[in-house]
């Protein structure tokens, strides 16, 4: 009886792992985590970069944020196996005249999490039909607030690779969805 509970015990632990390490692969996904980062920062919350980067061990999701712009102080946060942690302090450093919330960006504001959901489904699918690649993974999405604050030319990136290896298929959406690049 107690080979049997550990066989279980064993199994559920497993299965836990890999459920866990589901990735964010489709825009639902996006929607989870965007309410995640809602729930654990608030809605007005502020960030610099967000990248999210899959592999068959682990997900990482890393965000730099703020709720005060004015601070110049931030967060590096990273979530690792389902759980939040702060890995940095940032000072931001803006020239003069300049404010530093012209940086960053807000979730739905600028960046909008469903719009990046529904484009990581639309690259799975471009790797899909047009390299007849049956089964594809996302292995990493980033977005960053530009350097020179200029959002007008600021883009999504996404990195699509098949589930067996090989060549990656790298992404590059503008803020509106259009695709910019598309190279491998």
């Amino acid at each position: 009886m107690k080979k049997i509970f550990l066989g279980l015990l064993a199994a559920t632990v497993l299965w836990s792992c890999n459920f866990l390490n589901k990735g964010y692969q489709d825009s639902e996904s996006f929607k989870e985590l965007k309410e995640e980062l809602i729930k654990k920062f608030g809605k007005d919350a502020y960030y610099t970069s967000f990248t999210i980067a899959n592999d068959k061990n682990a997900t990482i999701v890393s965000v730099t944020e703020t709720d005060n712009p004015s601070s110049l102080k931030m967060a590096e946060w990273m979530k690792l196996n389902g759980v939040w942690k702060q890995n940095a302090d940032v000072t931001l450093e803006v020239s003069e005249g300049s404010k530093a919330e012209d940086f960053m960006f807000q979730l739905d504001k600028t960046m909008n999490m469903e719009l990046l959901g529904k484009l990581v489904d639309e690259a799975k699918q471009k790797v899909i039909s047009e390299k007849n690649i049956k089964e594809v993974n996302v292995k990493m999405v980033s977005f960053s607030a530009p350097d020179d604050g200029d959002f007008s030319h600021a883009q999504y990136y996404i990195i699509i690779e098949p589930k067996q290896g090989g060549t990656d298929f790298k992404f590059s959406y503008n803020l509106d969805g259009t695709l910019a690049k598309f190279d491998y």
